[in-house]
């Protein structure tokens, strides 16, 4: 009776392996189907995600006239040609905007002409417009005493009129404090260039948004500092020309509308 025991437990020791091996043989298959899966390619997926990306960058589609070059030689398109920036929509685009402002630029420079003083029209030094809207620049000599952020009093009736063309669109407007390369004196109130712009771009923006309740979403203050020169600052006339705050009446369809 005990052989028998034993051959029978060696019997069911021999045949262990076999679970083993099934083990193995499961999880091999799992693994070539896992590969087979990843390896496998959804056109339609791929057709859709080309076209999604063909559409946010305003490319030609695969096939389509103008999609197989990037020049007369054809060959791969330029990156600036993939970001938009070179087709006739873009330039079509552009040219549209610059009309539009253009067209807000007189407005502004009637209302300026039937509202402004003569006194004020002085602290207007110019009215310009590009593609993000139109700006108007004002002398900083007119508005603040020099090395400070203060607004003078005479200059308040200036930014009341400002806000009252405010009040007449939904425009935003990005308040820009620029100054000349003149280094700030040590032991002044600001510490650079830097400072002195902000603090004067952010007293304008303050006093439209406190006095004239111009919504503060509509409002923002930037310092470009000495970086952004109308002119070589060679001598004291063309340092004034720096020394400015420019408002930029952001039109609705400029890259700057939403900030």
């Amino acid at each position: 009776m005990r052989r028998k025991s034993k051959a029978h437990e060696e019997h069911e020791n021999h045949e262990r392996w076999l679970v083993s091996y099934a083990d193995f043989i499961t999880l091999l298959f799992a693994f070539f189907v896992v590969l087979y899966a990843t390896s496998s390619q959804n056109v339609e997926k791929e057709k859709k995600f080309e076209e999604s990306i063909r559409e946010n960058l305003k490319l030609p589609a695969s096939g389509a006239p103008g999609g197989g070059g990037g020049g007369p030689g054809g060959g791969a398109p330029t990156l600036a040609q993939q970001a938009g920036l070179e087709t006739p929509r873009a330039s079509a685009d552009s040219q549209e905007r610059l009309a539009s402002n253009a067209e807000y630029q007189e407005k502004l420079e009637k209302e300026i002409g039937g509202k402004f003083t003569d006194a004020e029209k002085q602290t207007v030094t110019s009215l310009r417009h590009d593609l993000f809207g139109v700006r108007m620049s004002l002398a900083a000599s007119m508005l603040f005493p020099t090395g400070s952020a203060k607004i003078r009093r005479e200059a308040l009736p200036v930014l009341d009129k400002i806000a009252q063309l405010m009040k007449g669109n939904q425009f935003k407007m990005l308040v820009e404090g620029h100054t000349d390369d003149q280094a700030i004196p040590a032991g002044g109130q600001f510490d650079s260039n830097w400072e002195l712009g902000s603090a004067r771009a952010t007293q304008v923006v303050r006093y439209l948004a406190k006095v004239h309740s111009i919504p503060e979403s509509r409002l923002a203050a930037v310092s470009y500092a000495d970086q952004r020169p109308l002119a070589p600052n060679k001598d004291e006339e063309s340092r004034a020309k720096n020394r400015r705050i420019e408002i930029l009446f952001v039109t609705g369809d400029s890259p700057f509308d939403e900030f």
